[in-house]
């Protein structure tokens, strides 16, 4: 990471960084701020507390997305090696993150097999189980979601048809979303450069559901830091539905 040679002052320090489009720009924004805090490299050293504003463009978007970064620990690794610790939040103005969820609703529309536009999302999630794979919710819809398995192979238990409850614990509570396995990607003897991964069909949700759906997906309800979340399936996923 290139950093500005003068830090000395109190205002945030800022920094551009660009993505091919909104979609992938979305996708890291999700990814970054659920997971709290991330280490980037310096080549400079940084004081505990430098307060950093990286601003993330698109092609498309006329205004950035902005997101907050305050550094909370630096490890020294040689005399022009350092490592940051540096916490992460969304930034309060919205405008950059409307535009890029508008240039997504308007490419959805000539879109001819999926009813609703899929949102770039970053959530892992595991089953109650203790020998669950991790599962990486990689977009969201109104009408279900796309997900990832980080693991060679798909769990034998997930097959299309099966009852299925993928719970987030947001701020305002738990937000439980039920439905049922659309389809499985799993392949054969887990080929290098494709994960398993597994569609999920949301069923009818109660209207207060879709409500805080909507905020999700207008991502006015970011996951926050380290976000808690489960998935279950089967008979377990039918004895957890609301």
């Amino acid at each position: 990471m290139d950093l500005p040679r003068s830090m000395s002052g109190k205002a945030p320090v800022r920094l551009r960084v660009s993505y091919r489009s909104p979609a992938s720009l979305l996708g890291e924004l999700t990814r970054s701020v659920n997971k709290g805090e991330v280490q980037l490299p310096s080549q400079r050293e940084v004081a505990v507390g430098t307060r950093f504003v990286f601003e993330l463009h698109a092609s498309g978007l006329d205004t950035p997305v902005e997101v907050l970064g305050e550094v909370g620990r630096v490890l020294r690794l040689g005399p022009e090696s350092y490592l940051l610790s540096v916490r992460y939040e969304a930034g309060a103005d919205r405008t950059g993150v409307d535009s890029a969820l508008a240039r997504i609703f308007e490419a959805h529309r000539d879109e001819q097999t999926r009813r609703y536009p899929r949102i770039p999302f970053h959530l892992r999630t595991q089953e109650e189980s203790a020998d669950s794979p991790t599962y990486v919710v990689r977009n969201i819809s109104r009408g279900g979601a796309g997900l990832t398995v980080a693991a060679s192979h798909m769990p034998g238990h997930v097959r299309p048809g099966q009852p299925v409850l993928l719970e987030m614990w947001l701020e305002d509570g738990v937000l439980p979303l039920h439905g049922e396995v659309a389809w499985v990607y799993a392949p054969a003897g887990g080929v290098q450069g494709f994960a398993p991964a597994l569609g999920i069909q949301f069923g009818r949700l109660r209207p207060e559901l879709t409500a805080r759906l909507d905020r999700v997906l207008a991502l006015r309800a970011l996951p926050p830091p380290m976000l808690r979340s489960r998935l279950s399936f089967g008979l377990d996923a039918v004895g957890r539905m609301p």
